[in-house]
């Protein structure tokens, strides 16, 4: 090996990790809102009630109630169906609310990350607990969905991050939730604060790596 060589970082390695440290000190400034039109909620942790009754989450406004007069022009309701977590979803206007799923009657989708929702994307509006299996186990759930942003009249995209347990998936947390809200659609990305954290620990990586190359030099 040419010892001018031993700690000169290979330029594919430098450059990707010079990338993360940009986006990190992008996401680090960022407010709540991570570009210009995706709208991030941060950690909610709205608990899900194992009741038929459920929680009823406004998108828009972050509202929660458990019925549907305690939260005007909600969304999407959670709910729980014999230890059987389930999703309801606002019929009003048709056609304009529901979850990403397999087929326009379910079953609904857990989204991998990456995942792009859109109006491409099939929807379905079911409620049967059979069409929720995949959120009915422990462990983290990604849920498409789309809704009527009633301050704009269009449908937005977005997704939902779910915490559930064994047993039907109960009990259940809403972590946080994104959407895009000019109606464009939208990736399935991890929580923009682990994104960070990844960013800055590349740019210190850089970092140590450049100072270590002009130390050989």
């Amino acid at each position: 090996m040419n010892p001018t060589n031993k700690h000169t970082i290979a330029p594919h390695l430098e450059g990707r990790l010079a990338a993360y440290a940009v986006l990190a000190g992008v996401a680090l400034s960022a407010p709540v809102v991570a570009k210009a039109a995706i709208v991030e909620s941060g950690p909610v942790n709205i608990n899900i009630p194992n009741t038929f009754a459920g929680v009823y989450i406004n998108l828009l406004t972050g509202a929660t109630g458990i019925t549907p007069a305690a939260v005007p022009g909600w969304d999407i309701g959670p709910w729980g169906s014999s230890n059987l977590l389930s999703f309801f979803w606002n019929g009003t206007p048709a056609n304009t609310a529901g979850g990403v799923a397999g087929t326009t009657t379910g079953p609904y989708l857990d989204l991998a990350l990456g995942s792009f929702v859109s109006g491409a994307s099939v929807f379905t509006a079911s409620a049967a607990s059979a069409q929720a299996a995949a959120f009915q186990t422990g462990g983290t759930h990604f849920l498409g969905f789309r809704f009527l942003n009633e301050a704009t009249g269009i449908v937005n995209f977005g997704y939902a991050q779910f915490s559930t347990t064994d047993g039907g998936g109960f009990p259940a947390t809403l972590v946080r939730y994104a959407y895009e809200n000019t109606g464009a659609g939208i990736t399935v990305v991890p929580e923009p604060s682990t994104f960070a954290l990844f960013g800055v620990m590349a740019a210190g990586a850089l970092g140590i790596r450049v100072w270590r190359s002009r130390k050989a030099a």
